[in-house]
């Protein structure tokens, strides 16, 4: 990913997928291989709650650290999270090609519930995006979107396959914004200077 793609992506509030986790996303990515060219870095696997926004002169490093104990009282009351997660799917994002594949989170009420208060606390402090908000809300876990475009018909069976996956529970605690370049963990006090992990 260049560095100017990688400045555009939106920050956005997530889940960090727990380190305890990562062994079963690493055997994902193993049954992947042959569709798959990369995968994305374990250390930043997460689950989207919601996309606030892309940097400007209002959304920046120092905003974000405002709005921290905001989202933090918006959030309380749904952490710790428990999902469960099952089977694989695909996003078309260009031209009606996979292009993403994830781990498919099974439909939860409390996630859904601080995906849609968030979006109604906060909708004129953050952006809307009409393809992941309400609605459309989709929670995920990104593996690849890296895939091989010819390889459509093993994609297929990969995914019909992985519908018969056990499903696994995944509890859920560190709430961040994401942003490019750094982490910002969503706390109820922030004491400055606020310590934030680099996105490796």
């Amino acid at each position: 990913m260049s560095h100017q793609a990688q400045k555009s992506l939106p920050y956005t509030l997530a889940f960090r997928i727990p380190l305890e986790f990562r062994q079963f996303l690493a055997s994902c990515n193993r049954k992947l291989g042959e569709i798959c060219r990369s995968f994305e870095p374990p250390e930043t696997s997460h689950l989207t709650v919601k996309f606030l926004g892309h940097s400007s002169e209002y959304l920046n490093d120092e905003t974000i650290i405002d709005f921290l104990p905001q989202i933090y009282e918006a959030a309380r009351e749904f952490l710790p999270l428990n999902i469960y997660v099952r089977g694989f799917a695909t996003f078309d994002y260009e031209n009606n090609k996979n292009s993403v594949i994830f781990l498919k989170v099974m439909p939860n009420e409390q996630l859904t519930r601080l995906h849609n208060k968030i979006c109604e606390e906060f909708s004129r402090q953050f952006e809307t995006f009409p393809h992941a908000d309400l609605d459309n809300f989709e929670p995920h876990i990104t593996l690849s979107k890296d895939l091989y475009r010819e390889k459509e018909q093993k994609i297929a069976r990969l995914i019909s396959r992985s519908k018969k996956m056990a499903k696994r529970r995944l509890k859920l605690d560190d709430l961040v914004v994401m942003s490019p370049t750094r982490l910002f963990p969503v706390v109820e006090n922030v004491t400055l200077p606020l310590i934030c992990p680099p996105v490796k």
